[in-house]
């Protein structure tokens, strides 16, 4: 029956995954899985070789779809090890509700779509929860397989860091029922844990110096311990009850209010059987959840903030699923009639349904972008969905000769347009025309610098998904990214004494309402 349940997963998650690279850093993994090269910081080494290995077994479609289907691979793995878990402690109906529940929960059915990580994070808490409770014969083997686990799933994603004193409660719970010493399984597990670990020298073999490895490790570029500081605030005790509340509600949309609150009373009826083991979960969907939204200080009335914390419901969605599905096994009549009711529940009344199949948005954003500057150019491109997105179009449809891409947050623009002065094949795009410092004319969705104004080329508009109309960030980062493009045209005309065409300032409106209120 498990491995039935992967089956079904596996079949929903196949049949909305995306067909191309997705914005943001999608495709940065996927060109760091294609060439087995280094991501963004901190790397992510495990993804690279992972990923590589798929690539090369799996031959069907570009790789931007294998490696999606490589993501509804995990999360459906991640499904399966619930449900079986859950039936082994509670029975048939609270596996069937913890594992759809999480199968359906807003961020894994997001990110089992799209070429990103975050499928494995998934799989590897789930792995080390199922991992915490078996027979004692096999604690030893358990504490190895963990120790492991734990290294490499670090290694795919280091907010398991915030996992992990959950995990110990619920390892210290099953050495007492074991009778064996917490610090002999600690001690056991603790090389296979500097094993797993070990893959980060991956970054040092590709980088060619340790210095560039451990600054990509420790994501010095960003700040060690920040997640984003151009979206982070000061806080405040004010700030911190609301990042809370914000967290709580959105846990609960992201598994449905039903299942939160059948979470809640599964919850309570846990702590009360094994405080341990409810309070180590518990403990762990807490740190990964809420206080990993307050230590990132962001302000989340800015949707994109919003968007950037979604990975961060993954490991309460999972603590959810679970004591849903444990709420279910101890009702002692109307088991199987809740079951079904939650699990309509998780299909229908949670955020919106993700579905890819038909998603070009980031791939036609990058191939416009490549479209509107010449053979031999060189682009200064704002925004990770620009950047990631040329760099694996670069690989996957290479034009010769080549365009020179930088990207504005990672390169010193003045320095980088000061070098290029005098030549007329210079672009820029998703960059404020202050930011230029030098005159400019709007071409589509870049602007040419240094050269007199000439006619505004028209914006293209790319093709629009059956999502397009839902209020989904991957969505709306490419409607931002074309009506930023016709806001600078509108702006650069009008700095240049020309009539701008109200058609630029139509199309922004149109495109992304909310965002449009640069002046």
């Amino acid at each position: 029956m498990t491995g039935l349940f992967f089956v079904v997963a596996f079949g929903f998650y196949l049949a909305g995954a995306s067909p191309a690279i997705a914005p943001r850093d999608a495709a940065d993994m996927a060109s760091a899985a294609l060439t087995l090269g280094v991501a963004h910081p901190p790397g992510y080494p495990l993804y690279a070789v992972l990923g590589r290995m798929w690539l090369t077994i799996f031959p069907l479609g570009n790789s931007a779809y294998r490696l999606a289907v490589l993501s509804a691979l995990a999360a459906s793995g991640a499904v399966a090890l619930l449900f079986a878990a859950v039936r082994r402690r509670s029975g048939a109906w609270a596996g069937l509700t913890a594992a759809t529940v999480l199968a359906f929960s807003a961020p894994l059915w997001k990110f089992a779509l799209i070429q990103e990580k975050y499928s494995f994070h998934a799989l590897f808490a789930v792995v080390l929860y199922v991992l915490s409770e078996a027979d004692r014969s096999s604690v030893w083997r358990r504490a190895r397989l963990s120790g492991l686990l734990i290294g490499l799933g670090l290694v795919n994603h280091q907010s398991l860091l915030l996992f992990l004193p959950g995990l110990f409660f619920l390892w210290r719970r099953e050495c007492l029922r074991c009778d064996v010493p917490l610090i002999r399984a600690a001690s056991v597990a603790a090389p296979w844990l500097a094993a797993g670990l070990s893959l980060y020298l991956f970054l040092w073999i590709r980088l060619g110096a340790f210095s560039s490895a451990l600054s990509t490790a420790l994501r010095s570029q960003y700040g060690m311990g920040t997640l984003f500081a151009g979206l982070a605030a000061p806080l405040t005790q004010e700030r911190i009850v609301r990042l809370i509340a914000w967290s709580l509600k959105t846990w609960a949309e992201a598994v449905s209010f039903p299942a939160a609150v059948a979470a809640v009373i599964g919850l309570v009826w846990a702590w009360r059987a094994d405080r341990l083991r409810a309070g180590g979960l518990l403990l762990g969907a807490v740190m990964a959840g809420p206080l990993f939204v307050v230590l990132s200080r962001f302000d989340v009335s800015n949707w994109v903030a919003r968007s950037v914390l979604e990975p961060a419901f993954l490991l309460p969605a999972l603590a959810a699923a679970v004591f849903a599905g444990e709420f279910v096994g101890r009702l002692k009549i109307g088991g199987p009639w809740m079951c079904w009711t939650l699990v309509a529940g998780a299909i229908l009344l949670r955020a919106p349904i993700p579905e890819r199949r038909d998603d070009f948005l980031a791939y036609d954003y990058a191939r416009n972008l490549r479209r509107a500057v010449p053979p031999g150019g060189a682009l200064l491109a704002g925004g990770d969905t620009a950047l990631f997105g040329l760099r694996w179009l670069d690989l996957t449809e290479p034009r010769t000769p080549s365009r020179e891409v930088a990207g504005a947050g990672l390169t010193d623009a003045r320095a980088w347009l000061a070098e290029k002065s005098g030549r007329s094949d210079v672009f820029a795009a998703g960059i404020a025309p202050a930011a230029l410092s030098r005159p400019s004319a709007p071409e589509g969705l870049v602007v040419r610098v240094g050269t007199r104004p000439g006619s505004s080329a028209p914006i293209i508009v790319l093709r629009r998904p059956r999502g397009w109309r839902r209020d989904e960030s991957y969505a709306r980062d490419a409607k931002l990214s074309y009506a930023f493009a016709s806001w600078v045209s509108a702006r650069l005309l009008e700095a240049q004494g020309m009539t701008a065409p109200e058609a630029l300032d139509l199309n922004a409106v149109a495109l992304d309402p909310e965002d449009y209120r640069l002046e």
